[in-house]
């Protein structure tokens, strides 16, 4: 958990955001591929031929 300023919090806050941002358009790209859909499950994202994962060090992975 964070643990600081405001300002900070807000900063990172809007990064998040935008990565988010970035993220989705990456998620629609594939989605476009026409090759089958990209789906939450579990904690984790399935798409056509792989799966995201979270590990066990705060981070995520593919599985091909």
């Amino acid at each position: 958990m964070f643990v600081g300023r405001p300002e900070e919090l807000r900063r990172r806050e809007a990064l998040a955001v935008e990565t988010a941002a970035e993220i989705a358009r990456l998620m629609t790209r594939i989605q476009a591929l026409g090759i089958g859909p990209v789906l939450p499950a579990a904690g984790r994202l399935s798409g056509p031929g792989f799966v995201i994962i979270p590990t066990d060090r705060d981070r995520w992975s593919v599985r091909a």
